[in-house]
């Protein structure tokens, strides 16, 4: 497992590291009411930007996400950490029909006041 640490060397170590093929990981801390959990995000440095010179995911650069997120790992972390945005289960709460129905209750009410 490499790291590459948040400081201005490191980000600039990791711009030059950085294989457009790979994913790399942040882990970060989500804080609860219930407690802190730690979370992990996927990144994928996979799009060149002219003029700006690096690798870029969306509209962060390489060196910038570790600056800002870091420090940056090449392999994946372990079960114990969950990913960042996985879905707990498959349910639906709501869908736009009962959210409609919902608003036209609220209105009926506050036209009966």
């Amino acid at each position: 497992m490499t790291e590459w640490e948040s400081t201005k060397r490191g980000a600039k170590n990791f711009a030059k590291d950085v294989d457009p093929n790979k994913t790399y990981y942040t882990i970060h801390t989500a804080v609860y009411p219930w407690g802190e959990e730690k979370l992990w995000r996927p990144w994928k440095f996979d799009q060149k930007k002219w003029p700006m010179s690096g690798w870029w995911s969306g509209a962060v650069s390489a060196e910038g996400a570790c600056l800002r997120y870091g420090p940056m790992y090449d392999t994946r972390p372990g079960s114990h950490i969950r990913p960042m945005f996985a879905c707990d289960d498959d349910a639906l709460y709501a869908e736009p029909a009962d959210i409609i129905k919902i608003l036209a209750s609220r209105e009926r009410e506050r036209a009966r006041r």
